[in-house]
């Protein structure tokens, strides 16, 4: 599905003469993503040890936290990821310049909504009308760009961005109160997140582990995307949209664990065991890990042994949090013309994330310790994320490659 296309000589870019923030859409996303990922949790942070009331955000913080950290957030990794890997698709020259400017201020724009509630002004209509029309404006470039290459495969993925725009409209419709939805707005954005991470994330693991395992000399590799992996996807889908509409009960602990088991042997099938030497490989098997992990845990829930707040941490936390910084790394480097090697300041953010998802789905076990859990993973994940921002913001405003 995700085809790759080289550019040749006729189809490279001219020299990028205007701002390096906006000479690729890694630059600008992964930026603003990991500043506002700092940014909502320590809002939240700051919440929960009680010093602000959540007067702000409507009285409703727990909505804004998942809010910001689903669409804030994870929609401005996937747009950042979609126009980066979609020249590499179509062979058609990278999205930047005045277009991604007006990308990034729309969604700039909705961020600034989100803080100005918590000061207590009405901004629930300028957020809402920012982050749809970003998102919006998204799919229409992306299509854009797959059509005008003729790259006919990938379409399917322009189909799942508009599930997740789906989502983003009908979050914000509900937050303006004119529709309302079976479930809270930020599980269908977090479901369609999960589904991206199992369609491509089961494409680019297995791809990047066999590429890897060739260097080392192994002569067996992870399997590729078959029908199997369609099997797995097939089982998630059902599985989360059961939980959207509220299906509970021994039949959907059955469904959820199912769906594990599925993910968790095609996570085998891609042996990431081999790849233990080198983080930057290893991290992404780790993010893997926690999807299958998500479904267990809510496979537990459906008959009462621990709270659905245990699986939708394992995907927030871990699944989308860590699978979101190992791509973010692995693709400012690759597209800053960087060795894809390894680090002790990389090992460091893969460490911290996958630390605070443990701590915060252990929060929902041991309970006599859940809010030390909740502060410390809190942090851990506030560590991760600044370290990125230490480690690339200076790539990113700085560092001018032609074609990058």
């Amino acid at each position: 599905m995700v085809q790759t296309v080289k550019q040749n000589s006729e189809t490279s870019p001219p020299a990028y003469s205007g701002p390096a923030l906006f000479a690729g859409a890694y630059r600008v996303f992964f930026f603003g993503a990991a500043l506002w990922a700092v940014t909502a949790l320590f809002v939240w942070l700051v919440y929960l040890m009680g010093f602000a009331s959540g007067v702000g955000a409507n009285g409703d913080m727990l909505q804004w936290h998942a809010h910001e950290l689903v669409f804030g957030y994870g929609c401005a990794v996937v747009v950042g990821f979609a126009l980066t890997a979609i020249p590499n698709w179509t062979g058609r020259l990278p999205v930047r310049g005045l277009e991604l400017a007006l990308l990034a201020l729309l969604w700039g724009a909705a961020r600034i909504g989100a803080l100005l509630l918590l000061l207590g002004y009405e901004a629930e209509l300028v957020r809402a009308i920012a982050e749809i029309m970003f998102f919006l404006l998204f799919i229409v470039i992306a299509a854009r760009e797959v059509i005008g290459g003729r790259n006919w495969r990938n379409l399917k993925i322009i189909g799942l961005f508009a599930l997740l725009g789906t989502a983003v409209i009908a979050a914000n419709l509900e937050r303006l109160g004119r529709v309302e939805l079976p479930m809270p707005s930020w599980q269908l954005g977090l479901a369609m997140l999960l589904l991206l991470i199992c369609v491509v994330g089961g494409r680019v693991i297995p791809a990047f582990t066999g590429n890897w395992l060739r260097m080392q000399g192994h002569k067996k590799g992870p399997v590729m995307f078959g029908k199997f992996d369609g099997l797995a996807i097939v089982a998630a889908v059902g599985v989360l949209g059961m939980f959207l509409l509220g299906v509970s009960g021994p039949y959907f602990s059955a469904a959820a664990l199912a769906a594990s088991i599925l993910h968790f042997a095609r996570l085998s099938r891609w042996r990431g065991w081999q790849t233990l030497g080198s983080p930057i490989v290893a991290v992404l098997h780790f993010s893997y890990f926690w999807v299958p992990t998500g479904f267990f845990l809510l496979a537990l829930a459906g008959v009462g042994v621990v709270t659905e707040t245990a699986a939708l941490h394992a995907w927030t936390v871990g699944g989308v949090g860590s699978t979101t910084l190992a791509v973010m790394t692995r693709a400012s480097l690759g597209h800053a013309g960087l060795p894809l090697t390894d680090s002790p300041v990389l090992t460091s953010i893969y460490a911290a994330i996958n630390g605070a998802a443990f701590l915060r789905v252990s929060a929902e076990v041991w309970h006599d310790q859940h809010d030390i859990l909740v502060n410390i993973s809190g942090v851990l994940w506030c560590v991760a994320f600044t370290l990125f921002l230490v480690r690339f913001s200076r790539l990113y405003f700085t560092r001018r490659i032609q074609g990058r």
